[in-house]
């Protein structure tokens, strides 16, 4: 993955991982929000909304990696590392807690190749019943883009990606089975300041009498200036069991060029349906390094 445009072309060298000041304010944003989240279906259409316009508008050349959950078409640079580093906290509908820091570590194989490693560890903190932590399951992606953006056509890539199942099962922490999921990317430059990234995908689930799940995902970006960026997403999940329990949500976001080699990143999700968290608030760093 690569920035371009706004934040010119670059790559990125450090290793650490800080909570910002940033993060504050998201907290204090999200405690403002908790009371809309319990809101009316209404408010959770306008919140829909809101989402989907900024996604639109706010949009340009750059690149969507974190907070997005969103994935574009590029792939870091062949004999270069890229890492991320995340921190999220969501709530679920019931008000059950969720502490989560990540880390992802990705290498350009081939120029349009890159394989990628991550995990995490969970801190559960449900409304009723016993604290859980422990170890997130492991996911291992491989990227290839197969078309490169030219004229009217978008450039096109796939993922195939593989969770391994690190995760405690007796903990409640993951479902203790392997499940495999291929994705179908899309990204488009509209204009200098405009770019779009469309995800299709698909997730088989390995847990017995599971469902498997259609994924899907817009998103859009706007640089403001050289330093600074705004994205925003639309997520879901279909899983076609008739019981209305997929999740929808939307999230709205920043990223910051701390460097030529760091860049840090923030964002809000807000859950629409009551498969999804009341809302998620998640930070993190982007680095870049070749050893």
């Amino acid at each position: 993955m690569y920035i371009t445009d706004g934040f010119q072309s670059h790559s990125i060298n450090a290793a650490t991982f800080i909570i910002s000041p940033g993060v504050c304010a998201h907290f204090f944003l999200a405690s403002g929000m908790g009371k809309l989240i319990k809101k009316s279906t209404a408010n959770r259409i306008l919140l829909l909304i809101m989402v989907a316009l900024s996604t639109l508008i706010f949009s340009t050349t750059a690149f969507a990696a974190r907070p997005l959950m969103t994935d574009d078409t590029g792939t870091v640079e062949k004999g270069k590392f890229q890492l991320e580093a995340g921190f999220d906290f969501a709530r679920q509908d019931n008000h059950d807690r969720e502490l989560s820091p990540s880390l992802t570590l990705t290498y350009g194989v081939l120029e349009r190749m890159d394989v990628a490693i991550g995990s995490g560890y969970l801190f559960e903190h449900p409304t009723d019943g016993k604290r859980e932590n422990g170890f997130a399951d492991t996911e291992v992606k491989v990227k290839y883009r197969w078309v490169d953006e030219k004229d009217w056509l978008p450039s096109f890539a796939c993922t195939g990606k593989l969770k391994i199942p690190t995760a405690s099962e007796s903990r409640g922490l993951g479902s203790g089975k392997a499940d495999f999921s291929i994705n179908a990317i899309l990204t488009k430059n509209i204009s200098k300041r405009l770019v779009l990234h469309l995800n299709l995908g698909h997730t088989f689930i390995g847990e017995h009498g599971g469902d498997n799940e259609f994924n899907y995902s817009a998103a859009g970006q706007f640089v403001l200036s050289d330093k600074w960026a705004l994205v925003g997403e639309l997520v879901g999940v279909n899983n076609f069991n008739g019981r209305n329990d997929d999740p929808f949500s939307g999230l709205l976001g920043t990223y910051y060029l701390i460097t030529d080699n760091i860049v840090w990143d923030a964002g809000v999700e807000i859950g629409m349906t009551r498969a999804a968290p009341d809302f998620r608030l998640t930070t993190g760093l982007t680095l870049f390094f070749k050893p």
